[in-house]
């Protein structure tokens, strides 16, 4: 949470209070802010909402997050986040939260659902996260002008992207992630999880892998434009199917386009470990304009 500028203020059982400032740092190549800018933000939230909510020594952790966007998000600002439990059910060990995402003038900027589930698994990292150090902010990424790509289809310069031609952006740097595959609706790309991304339980906490979904959905949507048209994700859905280790190796994340309309994509995406057992699996719906 640190590292992505995300802080968490006055909480209590069920009800939850972060904030995140945006800015450059967490850009996409386009120079702009994205779902995935704030997918740490997105986990967290309904997350610690449900932690909160079970009794001392029992650990939830989220099954499914869904974010609607109810506006594009600000390149620069301060946003806040509130999260709170729904519904839980403790007899059962399932659990539905919910949260909302404001901008710097109070603005509606995103509604958050989310399901958890009660697991007996202890929390050996909970000193490290909650307790430790501060860890070093890395110098972030540059972005190329937009203006020198301004005239490419959108699938050239998803492809100059995987070159290096154009900069992937200071997001994609943050989490590493390297295109491997680019085609007409289909971008292909891996990324390695750093002791950074751990949660409280030795796992890669979730918004990590809606931060990349999110990313590699956007390229995706992008290879189906022409020149000078834009797109903007709308809502991201995540089913997270197993917890990825820290050093489990890289994880690869394979987005395709279902189905292109003239106004909106659908994208799903796909995120495996090294032996293609599945991780997580996301659907996000892609304006077009």
């Amino acid at each position: 949470m640190t590292l992505m500028g995300a802080r968490r203020g006055e909480s209590e059982p069920g009800h939850t209070h972060y904030a995140q400032a945006v800015g450059p740092r967490f850009h996409d190549h386009r120079g702009r802010t994205i779902l995935g800018s704030i997918g740490v933000l997105v986990d967290a939230v309904p997350g610690s909402a449900a932690g909160r909510s079970v009794p001392a020594g029992t650990q939830t952790v989220l099954s499914q997050v869904t974010a609607a966007l109810a506006a594009p998000l600000p390149d620069h600002g301060e946003l806040v986040a509130r999260g709170h439990v729904v519904h839980l059910d403790l007899d059962t060990g399932i659990g539905l939260s919910a949260g909302d995402v404001t901008g710097p003038d109070g603005q509606p900027l995103a509604v958050l659902t989310a399901r958890s589930v009660v697991v007996s698994r202890g929390a050996t990292h909970a000193d490290t996260v909650f307790g430790g150090d501060p860890l070093p902010v890395p110098t972030a990424e540059p972005v190329t002008d937009p203006a020198e790509f301004a005239d490419l289809p959108g699938l050239d310069v998803v492809t100059a992207v995987a070159s290096g031609a154009v900069a992937r952006g200071p997001l994609a740097g943050l989490f590493g992630v390297e295109l491997a595959a680019v085609e007409h609706g289909r971008v292909v790309a891996e990324f390695t999880p750093q002791p950074w991304m751990a949660n409280y339980l030795g796992s890669v906490q979730g918004g990590n892998l809606i931060a990349t979904s999110d990313l590699l959905t956007g390229l995706t949507a992008q290879t189906l434009t022409a020149p000078g048209q834009d797109y903007r994700a709308l809502d991201l859905r995540i089913d997270f199917v197993r917890s990825p280790t820290i050093d489990g190796g890289a994880v690869r994340v394979e987005s395709a386009v279902v189905r292109a309309g003239r106004r909106l994509a659908l994208v799903e995406t796909t995120l495996t470990d090294a032996t293609g057992r599945l991780l997580a699996r996301a659907a996000a719906s892609v304006q077009l304009r």
